[in-house]
């Protein structure tokens, strides 16, 4: 059985005011939502609503018949928690638009696949196959970097859900407007470890975009995790600027994962966390993979 699937992404690795507007780079870790097109009813329309909202805006900008759309059920099955800060629901529409152009029998680039989504809300840059630096809210500047990073990240997943969608409503300009001057040095920071393959330079940057963010939503006891994380030889740490997930940046022949677990579980803070899980960055953008069953 064929499908398509999208990854998620830790959070990202920056976010913020860049070159005069939001923007941010997501990186794609190995968390999947899968979807397939197939004829029924819409049964679970009301669960998946942007879904069938992106299938029929496939159908409409392949210039197809839309009453045929209405035939047809989107099927997703998803691995990535959801009001986290993973990229959710941009899996889930970049699965579901790649499914539905299949179905087609049609070809469809990432830029179209983004300008799609971004018809439907704000979009991560994990849609894209290298690490991209993307304006996530009108798709007007994509700066691909053609290349990936290869690293394991630890989650650390909040008890919290955002709704990006409500949280987008807070007028957070001012703060922004003063976090500018941190995020050009993080910015910096993260395009010189890309070019010269220096993860610890991509975590550097990284933890000074999260330590911006802290004004906007703030991580419980993220000093803490930065500091031990770093001492015990993990690359950076980064977030979530819009969810409550923290990620530790790693390379398991230099970071003493065990001693950061057993350490950090003893932090009363760490009753905002419910969860710890291990990934590996893999490449972004939705694909068409065959499945068992």
């Amino acid at each position: 059985m064929k499908v398509a699937r999208c990854p998620g992404s830790c959070g990202e690795l920056i976010q913020g005011i860049i070159l005069g507007s939001e923007k941010l780079i997501s990186y794609p870790i190995n968390c999947y939502s899968y979807a397939r097109i197939l004829r029924g009813a819409r049964d679970n329309e009301l669960l998946y609503p942007k879904a069938y909202s992106a299938l029929e805006k496939v159908f409409e900008y392949f210039g197809e018949d839309i009453k045929i759309s209405k035939e047809l059920k989107v099927e997703i099955k998803s691995e990535i928690p959801v009001g986290k800060g993973m990229a959710s629901s941009t899996a889930d529409l970049g699965a579901t638009i790649l499914a539905a152009t299949k179905y087609l029998k049609k070809d469809i680039s990432e830029q179209e696949i983004a300008r799609i989504c971004l018809s439907i809300e704000p979009t991560d840059s994990t849609l894209f196959s290298a690490i991209t630096l993307f304006d996530h809210l009108d798709g007007k500047y994509i700066k691909k970097y053609s290349k990936n990073m290869s690293c394991k990240v630890l989650i650390m997943e909040g008890i919290d859900m955002v709704d990006t969608v409500e949280f987008r409503k807070v007028d957070k300009k001012s703060i922004l407007k003063k976090n500018t001057a941190k995020i050009t040095q993080a910015l910096k920071n993260i395009e010189l470890g890309i070019w010269t393959d220096d993860l610890r330079k991509i975590g550097q940057g990284a933890i000074l975009s999260a330590l911006a963010n802290e004004d906007i939503l703030k991580k419980p006891g993220l000093s803490i995790i930065i500091e031990r994380a770093l001492k015990l030889g993990a690359y950076g740490v980064n977030i979530a600027h819009s969810g409550s997930v923290v990620g530790i940046i790693y390379d398991d022949r230099y970071f003493d994962k065990e001693a950061f677990l057993q350490n950090i579980r003893t932090e009363s803070f760490m009753n905002s966390y419910i969860n710890i899980g291990e990934y590996e960055t893999v490449k972004g953008g939705p694909e068409i993979i065959e499945m068992e069953g």
